[in-house]
């Protein structure tokens, strides 16, 4: 038997799945099956779904140590070898036979429900791994190769992005696109207007379309874009990117190939990625410095590690949720810690404050502030009033719910006064839990919320499931 096998076969009749790892995996499937059935709109099987998970992120949380024990009894169901391949193909199921690019010109359509279909076929030969005896006959380069299969289609969508969808009608696509022709012309993208691409001028909180709504460094993410003829290939890379650094996270920790690979793939196939990318959303650009803060700590690298999250934090607003919680991860941070997290921002900022800081403020800040209330958000305003005519409620719950989020998960990092690494994989699994829920319950409690940042709690909550997963390894008896 080659070197490979034997450590592959040691592995699985050795470490069991925790509960918090069952338990993560089946917040991952609920959250696909939400956004594939919502695409990040207002939808009740979608509402339900998240409702699932962020109850579930709140037990994780709040009742932590009583979901380390193993799954599996002693000679018992491998239940981790069942459930995992079975998630895989589902999230695959959760994408075939869907649009997912929306903005596409109508004879394309059908090719890409094509492409995912595919896709799912090429992915079901996994599941020839749930049989133990199927298993041990497959060599790893064997499981390797059934892992890697579906995700030859998958690239397809990803790549004709540009083309499929040249022009989106949606303003983030032209927010971009004109910011960064405007900065190679010289002019400052916080202090220009903007063509509405809408019939109505109702979604701007001045009524036109005059404000660049995201921090300076997603600007230069934009230009590179912009730079290689269209803004979307920066973020194509960047959520390509983050799965590749989400799998070598679980890799760099000793996980197996093969479920390196279900990891990294299921966030790659996540529902209706492309969509993100399509409509110029930034948030690959932010799950990319997440996955670099992931895999920097999977390395030991603490400090290299705070500058990744320092990047994080400079590239979306929605962002300033992670200094408690690296607090909480740290238990202490010093000067040069802190100099770490927030040096990309004062930066980034600073250049642009030196050039307009009124125009600045009031588009990265007063703008978020004044955006009107959704009614086909995925928020519990939205729900409220769609299905019982209640509400909206008080924009300012959102801030409570940012506060009560990082709050519960900065308490679930700290009880443990017997690890104080920042890079012990039980902690790194808290806090990346800890996370999700924070940006889940801002989201149900905020007056607008779309795919775009559902996208980041999806993110979030598979970057828990590989460091929990981790743990499990870790806790291995020597």
């Amino acid at each position: 038997m080659s070197g490979p096998l034997v450590f592959l076969n040691s592995y699985m009749n050795s470490s069991a799945a925790s509960h918090r790892t069952l338990a993560l995996l089946a917040l991952v499937v609920s959250a696909s099956r939400g956004l594939s059935f919502s695409r990040g709109k207002l939808s009740e099987t979608g509402v339900i779904c998240f409702a699932v998970v962020l109850g579930g992120l709140a037990v994780l949380l709040l009742f932590r140590a009583h979901w380390q024990g193993s799954s599996d009894s002693k000679g018992g169901f491998p239940t981790w070898q069942v459930v995992l391949p079975c998630a895989y193909v589902y999230i695959f199921c959760m994408n075939a036979g869907r649009e997912l690019l929306v903005s596409s010109l109508e004879d394309w359509r059908p090719t890409l429900r094509l492409i995912t279909w595919t896709a799912l076929v090429c992915s079901l030969p996994v599941l020839l791994t749930v049989s133990r005896r199927l298993r041990d006959l497959l060599q790893t380069r064997g499981q390797v190769a059934l892992l890697l299969l579906p995700l030859l289609p998958v690239a397809v969508p990803f790549l004709l992005v540009p083309s499929v969808s040249p022009a989106p009608v949606i303003d983030v696509f032209l927010f971009e696109t004109q910011a960064a022709r405007s900065l190679l012309f010289g002019l400052n993208p916080y202090t220009i207007d903007f063509v509405n691409v809408y019939s109505t001028a109702d979604l701007y909180p001045t009524g036109s379309p005059d404000s660049y709504p995201y921090p300076p460094l997603s600007l230069l993410f934009a230009l590179g874009g912009f730079l290689l003829g269209d803004v979307r290939w920066s973020l194509i890379a960047c959520h390509v990117a983050a799965a590749v650094l989400l799998a070598a996270t679980a890799r760099k920790r000793g996980l197996p190939i093969t479920e390196v690979l279900t990891f990294g793939t299921m966030f790659l196939y996540m529902p209706h990625a492309p969509f993100v990318s399509e409509q110029a959303w930034t948030d690959p650009s932010v799950a990319f410095g997440l996955a670099l803060f992931s895999l920097l700590l999977a390395r030991r690298q603490p400090q290299a590690a705070l500058w990744a999250a320092g990047f994080a934090i400079a590239l979306k607003q929605t962002m300033v949720v992670l200094p408690p919680l690296l607090w909480g991860l740290w238990r202490r941070l010093n000067r040069t810690q802190l100099t770490a997290i927030f040096a990309i921002s004062a930066v980034t900022y600073g250049l642009f404050i030196l050039w307009d800081a009124e125009a600045l403020w009031n588009d990265v800040v007063i703008f978020h502030m004044l955006t009107p209330f959704r009614d086909r958000a995925m928020t519990l305003s939205a729900y409220l009033l769609y299905f019982f005519e209640v509400g909206p409620l008080p924009s300012w719950l959102s801030l409570v719910g940012l506060v009560v989020g990082a709050a519960t998960a900065v308490r679930a990092l700290r009880a443990d006064t017997q690890q104080d690494s920042p890079y012990t994989s039980d902690r790194v699994c808290r806090f990346f839990t800890g996370l999700a829920f924070a940006l889940l319950l801002t989201l149900v409690l905020s007056k607008h919320a779309f795919m775009n940042y559902y996208y980041l709690v999806h993110f979030a909550l598979i970057a828990a499931l590989i460091w929990s997963r981790i743990t499990d390894l870790e806790a291995k008896p020597a």
